[in-house]
C-alpha cells in the first residue's frame, strides 16, 4: 500500500470521502465502553462543519488554537477542521481529578500567552476550571459545541502547500511551559512515508491505540497514518484503559487489531491489571506489531509480556522498540521483524569508562539495554562527546539525529530552536550507543548523577529500586544533588509508599533499597526519602518529570537536607 502525492494531510480523507463515503475507517471506545463509529464521509463533513464553525467564531489562517478538549469524536474533528481553515491546532492535555483546577488553569493561560494563541477551544467539563475564570486567558474561550457551521468546502485553501503548518506539538515536559513543537504537512506527509516504508501497512491493518491524542504516538499512529495510508483506527480512551487495561486486548480482539503503539510502562501495567477471567475467549493471533517507545524498553518487560499473553495468541515476534522525540515527528529509529536484540555489557565499563563493553548475561556487574533498531528511512543519527566529536561503535555519548522531517521550529522561540541543532543535527539530550548500527539508549545526559567521579543514570538507580519487594514500578525518581563537603554529588532516592505510617516497615524497606543499591550498581544512596503515593510529579505522557521532582524535593525536605550535612 503506498502513499501517493498530497498537497496536505486533508487531501486523502478528501478523497476517501468521495470514493469510499461508507468506509468505517475510525472507532472510538470511550470511558463508558460505548463504541462510536465513525464513516469517510461523516468525518469529512464534520471536519468542514469544524472548520466553517472557527471561522464563524472570528478565528483566520495562520491563528493558533488550543484544544482542551477529552477524548472524543468532537477532538478529531475540531483539529482537522482547524488544519482545512488554516488555523495551527495544538491539542493539550485535559484536567484529571488528582490536578489542583487553579495550577490547571494557570498552566493553560501560560501555554495561551507564549503561543499568542487566538482562542482556547474546549467543551462541557473540560473547560469547567477555564470557564470558573476565564478573564486569566489572554485569548477568547470557544465552546466546541457551537462549532457547528455548514460543510462548504469553500473555506479550504485555494493554494494549499506542503509548507503550510499543519499543527504545534507541545512538548510532554511539565516543568515550566511546554514547548510548541511546529510541524508541516509536508513533514507530517514525509515522516507517515518512512513508516509505511519501514512497517509495510495493508489495507486490512487494523491499529488499537490508547496513547492520548495530545502524545505524538497517538497522533502520529493513532490517528493520522492510518487517515492518510486507509487502514482503520480504534482509539481507546486513555482515561478506561488505565481503569482496565483489558479493554486493549478487548479491542485487539473484536476488531482484529494487528498494531499497537505503547510505552514500556504499560507492558507492566497490563501484566499486573489485567485478570485472567476476563482474558477467556481473547484471540491475538492477528497481532502483528508492537511498537514500544516513549521511554527505555526493559528486556523484563519485553519476557513478562510475552509470557502472559502467549497463551491468547501473542508473539514475542510482534515486538519492535522505537526511539525519537516530538520534534522529529514520532521517531527516528525503529527495529525490525523479530524481538528487539538484548546487549549485555559491563555496569563498571560503562560507568568509568563510557563504554558499552560487552559481556555475558550472568557475568558479574553485567546489566542490559534493549535495541531500537536502526535509524527510518529519511533519518540518521550519530553518538557524539561533549564536543559534538563523533564516537566509535560501543562509545556512550549524546545520541544526535537528523531527518527529512524534522520540526520547522519551536513556536516563537528562535533561541530554543538554534540551540537544539549543531548544524543539522538536533541534540537529543539523550545519551546511547551504536551497535552494528543499531541504536541503544542508556538514559539522559540531564539526567546524569555523577558519585564520586562514576557515572550513574536515573533510570539504572530506579529500576534497581523498582525490583524490590514493596516499591511500586514506575512510582521512583533519582536524581543528584549537589554536595559541597564532599565536592561531588549525593545519590537521592524518592519512592512512594502504600503505607507510610507504618515505621518499623518503612525501616525495612530503607534497608532492602540501600542494600539493593550498593549490590547491583556498587553505589552508595546519599539520601532515600519515602513518601504517600501521588507524590511523584510526571509528565503529560507519563514520564518522570526528574527537574520537578528535585525542585519539589528541595521545597519540602530543603532544611533537612541541610541539617544532614
Amino acid at each position: 500500500m503506498g502513499i501517493p502525492p498530497h498537497a496536505t494531510l486533508l487531501d486523502p480523507i478528501r478523497a476517501r470521502a468521495r470514493t469510499a463515503p461508507d468506509w468505517p475507517g475510525l472507532l472510538l471506545i470511550h470511558e463508558d465502553g460505548g463504541r462510536e463509529p465513525i464513516t469517510a464521509a461523516d468525518l469529512w463533513s464534520e471536519t468542514l462543519a469544524a472548520a466553517n464553525g472557527l471561522r464563524d467564531a472570528g478565528l483566520r489562517p495562520g491563528d493558533v488554537a488550543l484544544l482542551v478538549i477529552g477524548h472524543s469524536r468532537q477532538l478529531i474533528t475540531t483539529f482537522l477542521g482547524a488544519m482545512a481553515a488554516g488555523v495551527v491546532p495544538t491539542i493539550v492535555a485535559g484536567i484529571t481529578p488528582r490536578l489542583d483546577p487553579r495550577a490547571y488553569r494557570a498552566r493553560i493561560a501560560a501555554l495561551a500567552r507564549d503561543a499568542a494563541a487566538a482562542a482556547v477551544v474546549s467543551r462541557g467539563g473540560d473547560a469547567a476550571p477555564l470557564r470558573e475564570a476565564p478573564s486569566s486567558l489572554s485569548c477568547a474561550l470557544i465552546d466546541s459545541d457551537t462549532l457547528c457551521g455548514d460543510a462548504d468546502e469553500s473555506v479550504l485553501s485555494s493554494s494549499p502547500s506542503p509548507e503550510q503548518v499543519a499543527f504545534i506539538q507541545c512538548s510532554s515536559g511539565s516543568a515550566g511551559v511546554q514547548k510548541g513543537i511546529v510541524h508541516t504537512h509536508g513533514a507530517v506527509l514525509r515522516y507517515i512515508a518512512s513508516k509505511q516504508a519501514g512497517q509495510s501497512f495493508a489495507e486490512d491493518d487494523v491499529v488499537v491505540c490508547w496513547t492520548p491524542l495530545y502524545h505524538d504516538l497517538g497522533l502520529l499512529s493513532g490517528l493520522l497514518a492510518p487517515a492518510v495510508l486507509g487502514f482503520r483506527s480504534v482509539l481507546i480512551s486513555p482515561l478506561h484503559w488505565v481503569r482496565q487495561p483489558g479493554i486493549l486486548f478487548q479491542a485487539m480482539h473484536e476488531y482484529g487489531g494487528t498494531m499497537c503503539y505503547m510505552p514500556n510502562f504499560a507492558l507492566n501495567h497490563c501484566v499486573r491489571a489485567v485478570r485472567e477471567s476476563d482474558a477467556r475467549g481473547w484471540d491475538l493471533r492477528r497481532w502483528k506489531l508492537l511498537l514500544l517507545g516513549g521511554e527505555p524498553v526493559r528486556a523484563d518487560s519485553l519476557r513478562a509480556f510475552a509470557e502472559r499473553f502467549a497463551p491468547l495468541g501473542f508473539r514475542p515476534t510482534s515486538y519492535r522498540a522505537g526511539y525519537g522525540m516530538a520534534e522529529m515527528m514520532e521517531g527516528v529509529v525503529s527495529g525490525r521483524s523479530g524481538p528487539p536484540k538484548v546487549d549485555w555489557i559491563s555496569v563498571a565499563a560503562l560507568q568509568t569508562e563510557g563504554r558499552a563493553e560487552p559481556v555475558g548475561e550472568n557475568a558479574p556487574g553485567a546489566t542490559s539495554f534493549v535495541s531500537c533498531g536502526p535509524p527510518k528511512d529519511g533519518a540518521e543519527v550519530r553518538i557524539v562527546d561533549s564536543t559534538g566529536a563523533p564516537l566509535p561503535e560501543r562509545g556512550v555519548g549524546e545520541i544526535e539525529a537528523r531527518c527529512e522531517y524534522r520540526m520547522r521550529e519551536y513556536h516563537r522561540r528562535p533561541d530554543l530552536t538554534a540551540a537544539a541543532f549543531r548544524d543539522d543535527w538536533f541534540r537529543t539530550r539523550d545519551l546511547g550507543y551504536l551497535v552494528d548500527g543499531e541504536l541503544y539508549v542508556v538514559g539522559r545526559v540531564s539526567d546524569l548523577i555523577i558519585v564520586g567521579g562514576r557515572k550513574l543514570t536515573a533510570e539504572d538507580v530506579e529500576a534497581v529500586a523498582e525490583q524490590v519487594p514493596g516499591v511500586p514500578g514506575g512510582r521512583t525518581v533519582a536524581f543528584g544533588i549537589p554536595d559541597e563537603r564532599a565536592g561531588t554529588e549525593r545519590l537521592v532516592l524518592v519512592c512512594e509508599s502504600d503505607q507510610p505510617e507504618d515505621a518499623e516497615g518503612q525501616l525495612a524497606l530503607e534497608r532492602q533499597l540501600r542494600r539493593a543499591l550498593t549490590q547491583a550498581l556498587d553505589v552508595t544512596l546519599g539520601e532515600l526519602r519515602l513518601v504517600p503515593r501521588g507524590w511523584i510529579v510526571k509528565t503529560s505522557s507519563g514520564k518522570k518529570a526528574r527537574g520537578t521532582n528535585r525542585d519539589k524535593y528541595r521545597q519540602e525536605f530543603g532544611a533537612q537536607e541541610a541539617s544532614h550535612r
